[in-house]
């Protein structure tokens, strides 16, 4: 099994409510092959929902471009996230790039400048921890 961002199989779970689907990866879902995972919704974000960038390191803030703390809710869909993988047997992980949750070794800076930063998103840094292999939609396998 692989697990899967959600929005690149075709779901509207996005922050603008719409998707990011790659259609290699929506045929792996179809096949039933994948695990899909959305951390944002599952920490209890609406869709659709402000942009939100991580702002802080120390302490950790989550911020929404409008000003709101969302970090609460970025870590607990984290980890719901994480114990939803940990349900199965995960061979790799593939998500979207340069998101605050999934971002792996960037992410947008936290001025919603679309300037990036080297540093991984909140739910990699659980997986990091976990020893999971991480990919994007940028360089998962296949795509190589």
């Amino acid at each position: 099994m692989i697990g899967i961002s959600k929005c690149l199989c075709g779901y509207n779970c996005t922050y603008r409510g719409d998707s990011n689907k790659q259609d290699a990866l929506e045929l792996i879902d179809k096949k039933g092959n994948a695990v899909l995972v959305c951390p944002e919704v599952l920490g209890g974000l609406s869709i659709p929902r402000d942009p939100a960038e991580i702002v802080s390191e120390d302490p950790l803030r989550v911020q929404t471009v409008s000003g709101k703390n969302v970090t609460k809710e970025y870590v607990e869909g984290a980890q719901k996230a994480l114990d939803i993988l940990k349900a199965y047997d995960i061979e790799y992980v593939i998500l979207k790039s340069r998101s605050p949750s999934c971002g792996l070794n960037h992410i947008y800076d936290g001025s919603f400048s679309h300037k990036v930063i080297d540093a991984d998103g909140i739910f990699v840094r659980l997986l990091k921890k976990e020893g999971y292999k991480i990919y994007t939609e940028e360089d998962y396998p296949g795509k190589l």
